[in-house]
């Protein structure tokens, strides 16, 4: 190892560990403050600024602790995941199921889900660009072509379910002037989120619909997709409900490219 990168990884080190014993002889002791406080002012930014990341990427379960124990969770999210990358868009990536294993997870059973639909809404907000399929592309498709034909989902596309009123409370928390939550079970709720333009949308999804767009996103062929909406829909009604369906996803831009 080279004296500059053991430099680098004793700095490291400090900064992630700023009650590490002793003081470290590489840093100057003729500044304005001692060493040790020195470090400390890194260490402390480091911290303060995924503090920032945290907050403004999980404002919801924000709102729904407190900030003081935001502040814990974040603190104790921190010492175990430590930023891995340069960029910090995939620093907070694992929250929720940290949160799972924290006792915050017994107190309210719903946080786990409410940080999952957050960072689901933050990584279909970040997804790659790609073009969005016309109606006019697949006018031009012959019908003897559709049974086999597959569809490339857009890269912002999300399917998610819950157990509990996720979206409904979301919305309460992030208003402009937060209310009382409640928290009510569901059996499962099955839910969409998708990037349109620069506006990050959901809508919940019937169970036939969360079937054949599950069908899409793996890759199956339209034969599939309407083979999927035969378990929830009587055969003579597919046809209709299977165009309807892919109508819509076209609309909203959730389809990228056509595979024949």
């Amino acid at each position: 190892m080279s004296h500059l990168s053991k430099l680098q990884h004793q700095f490291q080190t400090r900064v992630l560990d700023p009650q590490a014993a002793g003081t470290p002889a590489w840093v100057s002791a003729g500044g304005r403050a001692d060493p040790a406080t020195q470090i400390m002012v890194y260490s402390h930014a480091y911290r303060a600024r995924l503090h920032e990341v945290l907050t403004k990427d999980f404002p919801a379960v924000h709102m729904a602790i407190g900030d003081n124990d935001f502040y814990e969770l974040a603190n104790a999210y921190i010492q175990a995941h430590p930023s891995q990358h340069f960029s910090l868009r995939e620093f907070a990536q694992y929250l929720p199921e940290f949160i799972q294993q924290h006792v915050f997870h017994e107190e309210r059973p719903w946080l786990t889900e409410l940080a999952c639909f957050e960072w689901t809404l933050c990584s279909a907000f970040d997804a790659a660009d790609a073009p969005q399929l016309t109606e006019q592309s697949m006018a031009a498709i012959a019908p003897e072509h559709w049974p086999q034909l597959r569809f490339v989902a857009h890269p912002s596309l999300r399917l998610v379910n819950f157990a509990w009123n996720i979206p409904e409370m979301w919305k309460v928390l992030t208003s402009d002037t937060p209310g009382e939550i409640h928290a009510i079970p569901d059996e499962q709720s099955f839910w969409l989120i998708w990037r349109d333009k620069l506006i990050t949308r959901y809508r919940s999804l019937p169970e036939d619909e969360q079937h054949a767009l599950n069908c899409l996103c793996t890759g199956e062929s339209f034969d599939d997709i309407c083979a999927a909406l035969v378990e929830f829909n009587a055969a003579e009604h597919v046809p209709l409900r299977a165009a309807t369906l892919l109508k819509t996803w076209i609309g909203q831009g959730l389809i990228s490219e056509i595979i024949a």
